[in-house]
């Protein structure tokens, strides 16, 4: 029983992928299901299995974007000369959908949204090493360059429309790589570096926007978006579990949330869900402590490549 034990991680770990500063593969998630989150918080089993208010609408959008070239408005501010992408949204898509992501592809296809994204951002980077009219400069001498660099991808991620409370803890982080999708259409992972690595260590190889690539050119964040949030409270990006994500404040307020600890996520009412759901936000921290997503997701996740 040991033996089928030992080849069960043998092969599980095998099949993980992700950043690493030093350009290998990144085999983080294993260390969430064999020892649980970094921080020593652990979950417990909720008993609820309610499914959550349905995260959909078809009312006409005002500001709706979609079936166009795209040049997103950012945070920072628009940059000249940066990459542009294509939004191609569907009609029936929600509405805080349509006005808020850029550079996706989304259908709705039963009961979830079927998200594509090439995972470029639409900004200037470091990483974009082939193409120095997208290139942006490092924040030394504090930050340095990892060996990887931005490569088109094919990313699709099945997430449900009406996310379900999930009552199983072992459907964490660990598995996968993409744990969601930011508003710029760039992948958000999950709060480990790749192994034999720390994350404090890790973190100083990320791009202005803190975002990096791993090693097969998958650009991602592990912590807080500066070219979507910045100590704000904005709409950040769709976890795969279908609850959304937002900056480290409360909406509307100045205030931040008191989260779950093992989830980064609480009970809310925003403008763009104003019949309440879960949200989860950025961690009030700084630097490589302000992560996305804790070490487990709140909801059953959807499925990703």
């Amino acid at each position: 029983m040991r033996q089928i034990h030992f080849i069960a991680i043998v092969i599980f770990t095998l099949s993980l992928w992700a950043c690493g500063s030093s350009g290998g593969s990144d085999l983080s998630s294993a260390a969430l299901l064999l020892n649980g989150s970094p921080s020593g918080s652990s979950c417990s089993g909720s008993s609820t299995t309610d499914t959550p208010t349905t995260l959909t609408s078809t009312a006409t959008c005002s500001s709706a974007i979609y079936n166009l070239t795209d040049v997103p408005a950012l945070k920072t501010g628009a940059e000249s000369g940066a990459p542009t992408c294509v939004t191609d949204i569907a009609a029936e898509a929600p509405c805080w959908m349509k006005s808020n992501f850029h550079c996706v592809k989304v259908v709705v296809s039963g009961s979830n949204y079927v998200i594509t994204a090439t995972d470029q951002p639409p900004y200037k980077s470091y990483y974009y090493k082939d193409n120095a009219s997208y290139q942006d400069t490092m924040d030394t001498p504090t930050f340095h360059d990892n060996p990887n660099k931005i490569i088109a991808q094919n990313i699709i991620l099945t997430i449900p429309v009406t996310p379900q409370l999930y009552s199983d803890c072992n459907d964490s982080t660990a598995g996968i790589d993409s744990v969601g999708i930011s508003t710029l259409g760039a992948v958000i992972f999950n709060n480990q570096a790749a192994p034999g690595d720390s994350f404090s260590t890790e973190y100083f190889t990320m791009d202005r926007a803190q975002g990096h690539p791993q090693n097969t050119g998958k650009y991602h964040y592990h912590t807080e978006p500066f070219k979507i949030t910045n100590d704000g409270d904005e709409l950040i990006g769709l976890m795969l579990d279908g609850f959304p994500i937002y900056g480290k404040k409360i909406q509307g307020s100045s205030s931040y949330p008191t989260l779950d600890s093992t989830t980064h996520t609480r009970s809310c009412t925003t403008t763009h869900f104003p019949d309440g759901t879960y949200c989860y936000h950025v961690e009030n921290n700084t630097s490589y402590n302000a992560y996305i997503i804790g070490s487990y997701f709140k909801g059953k996740r959807g499925s990703t490549n």
